[in-house]
């Protein structure tokens, strides 16, 4: 590779349907697209992303069982390399020995994709000794204490830069919450994803203040226009019908959709619309809506839709995009519908919203279910900026700008 272009190791452990993992491989491309090399280090190979994993990227995956063949194909089509890295069982359990004299209470985190963290460590620690990137960056809690404890099994022989996108004060578990406060402050850069999540990383988690900056997720609004003119099957987006108030997100009490459908019930009194949500959620959890849904009258008015990975489509067609969240980093769901043009109402969450909304959308409290209802129909009646404005605004979050502070950061991080 030339010297002005580096070699970056991209850390998730999987490739579940988040707005994180899809902006790391957003990221990821726009480095490609400009010249850099970009791996993605993955223990399991296995999630939702198929279309999302850019052509040109290198794959690493551990040789253990739970590889998605569907998606080891997509990938293949889509010219990804994979390659399989076999992992010694007693190199794991040194390393484990290791790092568990060294972070004794770490051993007990757990996530969604893992079981221990320790394994993990060793398989990036085994990709950094023989890959040898120029810097890694991880993604989410569990990649960024794999990669800090990877660097400790290689004598920091790479640079690791950790990203924070929510407001971890409010998102994590005390066990988690301890495990960052240990973990991020021996990371070499930490990477905040808007303002506001880069204040709480300065105030509580201990880290120096000049290893903190905000770099904006990477929003490729050409490509998600391109996508939004997909069709659409379902009959509620047809053209002549009621307007759609589209919520896109997974199930949490982050996302706090009960407080969205009773706004929406509130609303209904006023306009005629639906409520869609988009988004896996499992059927007792639906079930719990549709009964809210029942008591305000408005449950043959809400619909659902299962995760897809072209949300675009509906967010194109839909009357507005709500987002009812508690807590947030850069909420991707507002740029992505911005990039469509589509007008959106967000509880004013900390953080991201106001950023990105100031000005472009309505910005009621959080948990306020009537201010969120009143937003709602004065959306839906038009007191909303005009399309062209909203995808001005969303081209303020460009791939050029997040590529180029990225790349700032590695040749500051590679210089030291």
């Amino acid at each position: 590779m030339r010297s002005d272009k580096f070699h970056a190791g991209f850390l998730l452990t999987g490739l579940n349907g988040g707005g994180a993992e899809r902006n790391i491989l957003r990221l990821a491309q726009s480095l490609i697209e400009r010249g850099h090399r970009a791996d993605l280090v993955i223990p399991r190979f296995a999630g939702d992303y198929r279309a999302a994993i850019p052509g040109g990227m290198r794959v690493y995956r551990a040789r253990i069982p739970g590889a998605d063949r569907e998606l080891l194909r997509a990938a293949q089509r889509a010219g990804v390399q994979v390659e399989v890295m076999s992992v010694n069982p007693i190199g794991v359990a040194r390393s484990w020995l290791v790092l568990s004299r060294k972070y004794p209470r770490i051993p007990v985190l757990r996530d969604s994709s893992m079981r221990s963290i320790y394994p993990y460590a060793h398989f990036l620690a085994q990709y950094i000794r023989e890959v040898r990137p120029h810097v890694l960056v991880a993604a989410l809690p569990g990649a960024s204490a794999v990669a800090v404890c990877a660097a400790e099994l290689t004598d920091r022989a790479v640079p690791v830069v950790v990203t924070v996108r929510v407001n971890v004060t409010a998102d994590h578990a005390p066990e988690w919450l301890e495990a960052i406060r240990t973990l991020y402050p021996l990371a070499d850069a930490v990477v905040a994803v808007s303002r506001g999540v880069a204040e709480v990383v300065r105030r509580s988690l201990g880290v120096d203040a000049e290893r903190v900056s905000a770099i904006y997720n990477p929003i490729p609004a050409d490509s998600i226009r391109r996508l939004a003119q997909e069709e659409v099957t379902h009959s509620w987006f047809a053209a002549g019908a009621p307007p759609v108030v589209l919520s896109v997100g997974r199930e949490a009490p982050q996302k706090d959709h009960p407080t969205l459908v009773e706004a929406f019930g509130l609303a209904r009194r006023e306009v005629d619309a639906r409520l869609v949500m988009l988004g896996r959620l499992s059927a007792p959890y639906r079930t719990r809506l549709k009964s809210l849904a029942r008591g305000l009258g408005v449950e043959g008015d809400l619909g659902f839709v299962d995760f897809d990975e072209n949300p675009y489509r509906y967010m194109r067609r839909a009357g507005l995009l709500a987002l009812s969240s508690r807590w947030e980093g850069l909420p991707t769901v507002i740029l992505e519908a911005l990039a469509c043009g589509t007008p959106v109402v967000s509880a004013d969450a900390p953080y991201g919203p106001r950023e990105i909304l100031g000005g472009w959308g309505d910005l009621p409290p959080v948990g306020d279910a009537p201010a969120l209802a009143r937003a709602l129909v004065a959306t839906l009646r038009g007191e909303r900026p005009p399309p062209a404005a909203l995808r001005a605004r969303a081209a303020d979050f460009s791939p050029d700008k997040a590529a180029a502070a990225y790349v700032a950061l590695f040749e500051k991080l590679v210089r030291r």
